[in-house]
């Protein structure tokens, strides 16, 4: 049996990777498509991950890690990034909260809620910078539909009433994914009582590692690249 992967069903896994990749210690997030002039003009500590994917040609200016006058080709990811650096106080004194001291916790430096200053505790000064940079391989997901529009034809057969289809078959029939229940006879019509919908999670779970054929691995591997 060989597994087939229609259009919509690929297109909601790789979006679905795409959004699993994103949550992934909340590190990066992919925040769509933009012009260069649509980029964030002011950039704050929050935005420190996001990802865009520059749709036109660009040179950089002020705001970017790498200096101003340096150009980029149309589809150039960028994201914020969080240059801040942090100085240990060596005699903090007064109320922590209202002088903006930062704390160490958990390996992350957040703003003290103290309001004086604790015994043995470290507080930190902040020097807030906060850069666009040039990056590299970013789940960007309108590249990822774009791949799959080019890769559907070796993920996916469409149901063809001359051929003859045995059982567990998979086919694409009106955009949905079958797989066959009964032996279908060539030179027939569709008939819903031999098929079963399934999902691509489905005949994922249930396939062995080498039920891949060549042209499907190539197209996936054309989706990562």
């Amino acid at each position: 049996m060989q597994n087939y992967v229609s259009y919509e069903n690929a297109k909601e896994i790789m979006n679905g990777i795409a959004t699993k990749f994103n949550s992934l210690g909340a590190a990066y997030k992919f925040r769509g498509n933009s012009t260069f002039a649509n980029l964030p003009s002011t950039l704050t500590q929050a935005m420190a991950g996001y990802v865009y994917n520059v749709t036109d040609e660009f040179t950089t200016d002020a705001r970017f890690v790498e200096g101003a006058g340096k150009k980029y080709p149309a589809g150039t990811n960028v994201a914020v990034a969080d240059l801040t650096t942090y100085e240990a106080v060596a005699s903090p004194t007064g109320d922590p909260s209202a002088l903006g001291y930062y704390e160490l916790v958990n390996g992350k430096y957040v703003l003290s809620a103290d309001t004086e200053v604790a015994s043995g505790k470290t507080y930190y000064t902040a020097t807030v910078s906060v850069k666009l940079d040039i990056s590299g391989s970013f789940v960007d997901v309108d590249s990822i539909n774009a791949k799959i529009d080019a890769a559907v034809a070796d993920l996916a057969d469409a149901f063809e009433s001359t051929k003859a289809y045995a059982i567990g078959d998979v086919v694409v029939h009106e955009d949905g994914l079958y797989q066959f229940k009964a032996a279908h006879t060539e030179n027939t019509d569709w008939d819903d009582d031999e098929v079963d919908p399934v999902t691509l999670e489905s005949l994922i779970a249930a396939a062995e590692p080498d039920s891949l054929t060549s042209a499907q691995v190539n197209a996936l591997l054309a989706l990562l690249d």
